[in-house]
């Protein structure tokens, strides 16, 4: 029998008195005190004694309108968990990584229905089973298999894909791939209107060293975490939307997949002699991407100069990578910043990587005036705060003085696929990934945290500005 301590929220104790009637081990302090939902909750540190703590899933709750506030809940009436329907996984949580994306999923949960990727169990407590006020995001990073109807997919294993922030285990029907037999498709009616993306994920049998390597917690675990995601994006921007090959071009968000429908050309793909200007370019995304144009050949249509576009407080990182020709403060004069860099001249394409307060689009409103080809590539969106969301929204839907497009991922791969086909496809991004996953990137570096707790303490940072862009957070559970 071991003694705990452990920080948990403190609105969330009242709901750990069903612990009581389940194991009768449990021993805590309960006070009532009610506090503001916008307001960070705060914490009590609470020593119990454990035998079948560890079993007692808990998982992260958010309020929907302000998902800077959260809730470590408990879910002891979980248990015991129902028998697995047939052609079923029932997966646990076992490494995730936090990023400044799983606020964007929050954001843009109800548009884009990231709230019903993992919905709020049956056994949630009150208030936090109102699901029109709270829900759950996910992650990225590895599950355990922990049972299975799938006979080819045994106990053991783990995959690879969207997860849920918490312990608690969740039962997806599948459905093998047909023709790449590490991959599989969730079939769960609730998550049918989401994008493919997020429910394709990629399979590791006990056989296969990834479940020593996770739970040893390698730098190439911890990588898939943090990084695979972004290198995927990544990838299909620098491989496929702005190709050299004409033959390999695919539009690169919401429209025809036909080509010859597509108002995205050769032309607009060719970055040969460019001078690409990435905004945010500490993210992972933007300095996968950068490192992927700067490995070009001449032949391969390489930009004239890569430059970052960055705050003070990333540029150390963003020059220690030796990615970007240059980079340059976002507090600097549009007018006169390429001038500065030496890149005045040629075709000016603008990538926002999530520049924040709008830095990327102001910049391309006063460079347009000088450059009327510029071209501005929307891929990712900074921290947003919750009272800014309509706000943003709002803006996007505005026709800007220059010509602009946004990449999707889920578009980009399934052009990609269909245009050299799905096997090929995979190998080429698997080859390109693991050169990242063996080298990862210089001077980035990642935190490993243990348990729910210390996710919950890593969201805090994230949402106060605490990480600075070489801290990758992953956490095994």
């Amino acid at each position: 029998m071991s003694i705990l301590t452990s920080s948990l929220p403190y609105s969330s104790l009242t709901y750990l008195v069903d612990l009581i009637d389940l194991i009768q081990l449990t021993l805590f302090t309960l006070a009532s005190r009610k506090y503001p939902p916008h307001q960070a909750l705060s914490t009590l540190t609470i020593t119990t004694i454990t035998t079948m703590a560890d079993e007692i899933p808990t998982v992260q709750i958010l309020d929907k309108e302000n998902y800077f506030s959260q809730a470590l809940v408990p879910l002891p009436n979980a248990l015991p968990y129902a028998p697995l329907p047939p052609s079923s996984l029932r997966l646990r949580t076992s490494v995730l990584s936090l990023t400044v994306n799983n606020f964007t999923y929050a954001a843009l949960g109800t548009v884009l229905k990231w709230w019903d990727v993992h919905p709020l169990p049956p056994s949630t407590p009150a208030p936090y089973n109102d699901s029109a006020k709270y829900g759950r995001i996910s992650a990225w990073g590895y599950a355990e298999v922990l049972d299975s109807t799938v006979p080819s997919i045994p106990a053991g294993s783990h995959v690879w894909g969207y997860v849920p922030l918490g312990t608690l285990p969740e039962d997806l029907s599948v459905k093998l791939h047909p023709e790449i037999s590490d991959q599989i498709f969730v079939t769960s009616a609730h998550r049918q209107h989401v994008m493919p993306i997020y429910n394709r994920y990629f399979v590791y049998l006990p056989s296969t060293p990834r479940g020593r390597e996770i739970a040893q917690k390698t730098a190439g675990v911890a990588y898939d975490a943090a990084l695979r995601v972004m290198h995927a994006t990544a990838f299909l921007m620098a491989s496929f939307v702005f190709s050299a090959d004409a033959a390999r071009v695919v539009a690169p968000g919401p429209g025809p997949d036909d080509p010859a429908s597509s108002a995205w050309s050769a032309q607009d793909a060719d970055l040969a002699g460019a001078t690409v200007l990435i905004f945010a370019p500490g993210s992972k995304a933007a300095v996968i991407f950068a490192a992927l144009l700067r490995g070009r050949k001449e032949s391969e249509g390489r930009p004239r100069r890569i430059i970052g576009v960055s705050s003070e407080a990333s540029r150390a990182f963003v020059q220690g990578t030796g990615i970007y020709d240059d980079v340059l403060l976002t507090t600097a004069d549009p007018a006169t910043g390429l001038d500065v860099a030496g890149a005045n001249a040629g075709r000016v394409v603008v990538f926002d990587f999530g520049g924040r307060a709008g830095v990327g689009p102001r910049w391309a409103t006063s460079l347009a005036q000088r450059h009327a080809d510029l071209l501005f590539v929307g891929v990712g969106s900074g921290l947003l705060d919750p009272s800014a969301v309509g706000a943003v929204l709002a803006q996007a839907a505005v026709q800007p003085p220059y010509r602009a497009v946004r990449v999707n991922a889920d578009d980009m791969r399934r052009r990609a696929m269909k245009q050299v086909g799905e096997e090929k496809y995979w190998g080429q991004e698997a080859q390109s990934w693991e050169g990242f996953r063996r080298d990862g990137v210089k001077g980035f570096g990642v935190v490993w945290g243990s348990g729910m707790e210390d996710v919950i303490k890593g969201w805090d940072r994230l949402a106060n500005g605490e990480v600075i862009p070489s801290e990758g957070l992953v956490y095994k559970l």
